[in-house]
């Protein structure tokens, strides 16, 4: 399979700005939301564009350096939610990618309205597949080795990215989410580490301080939401256990991050699991209060 990756900006529906908005991505130099448009129909075609540094490398899908042009080309577009990360919104097949920017000549309202003028990828509407929101989980990581680096432009034509690629691949065929393999990437506090599924490692400095300090101002290490003590209840195998929750995801962070004792809370286990089963994670104050209604 022929397949390119285009990062773009996050938006819901892709349909133009009205009613919708556009974030880590957006105008060009020219002030225009071209790819706020990117599975808008235009007789029954659709226009892709991407913000790129000059040319994109055609010949790294098997096209010659003279061409302008390739056709039987997968792309697929990716953008950054506000969970942090980036992920897989959709795709066209059966796309042809051109080396340079193409003057778009017919513009519906809707392309002349949000500034369309120009693109780099053309497919058939019916070839062009946008994920709805909570569909768009396949994750692709960045800024590891085998990943997708700061260009907006991904190959994926490397060895060491056929394990990023391939779940891509998979999920296009069979509109199935694939769990990136089992591998284990160290990494700086918040940077991505990839052990079965993408997360952020954290810093075991920062989870020792903030223990002793918590110990030493009130004598034991209990939950901020529910209260649990873990050595309460469970005696010298439960001593100086909790988990450590950061208030503010390191998911949301596009690199390293500067985290202070008091951006950290000491929770139970329980607690820190459903704080992050939601989307967009729970605040403290918000589990409690669902805790106290429950209780009464």
């Amino acid at each position: 399979m022929r397949i390119i990756f285009f990062n773009i900006g996050w938006m819901k529906y892709y349909n133009g700005m009205k009613g919708d908005s556009i974030a880590r991505g957006g105008t060009d130099e020219d002030d225009k939301n071209h790819e706020s448009c990117n599975f808008s129909p235009i007789r029954n075609q659709v226009y892709g564009y991407v913000r790129s540094s000059g040319q994109i490398k055609i010949e790294n899908l098997g096209a010659k350096k003279t061409d302008e042009s390739i056709s039987g080309v997968t792309v697929v577009w990716t953008a950054g939610p506000d969970n942090g990360g980036t992920v897989v919104i959709g795709w066209y097949k059966n796309a042809t990618i051109y080396r340079y920017s193409q003057p778009l000549k017919k513009r519906t309202r809707l392309q002349k309205d949000n500034g369309l003028h120009v693109y780099q990828a053309i497919a058939s509407k019916e070839d062009a597949i946008l994920l709805p929101v909570e569909k768009r989980i396949q994750i692709i990581p960045r800024r590891i080795k085998g990943g997708i680096g700061q260009s907006n432009v991904w190959y994926g034509n490397k060895p060491e990215s056929k394990r990023y690629v391939d779940p891509v691949i998979k999920l296009i065929k069979g509109n199935q989410i694939t769990e990136i393999p089992n591998i284990d990437i160290s990494a700086k506090e918040g940077n991505p580490r990839l052990r079965t599924h993408l997360t952020r490692e954290r810093n075991p400095k920062l989870v020792k301080e903030k223990k002793k300090q918590v110990l030493k101002k009130t004598g034991k290490l209990c939950c901020e939401v529910c209260a649990f003590d873990f050595h309460e209840k469970y005696g010298e195998f439960g001593e100086n256990f909790c988990e450590v929750h950061h208030l503010t995801p390191l998911s949301k962070a596009d690199g390293e991050i500067e985290t202070d004792l008091q951006d950290l809370a000491i929770i139970c286990s329980n607690c820190h699991r459903i704080i992050h089963r939601q989307n967009p994670m729970l605040s403290l104050e918000k589990l409690q209060n669902i805790m106290e209604k429950s209780n009464n």
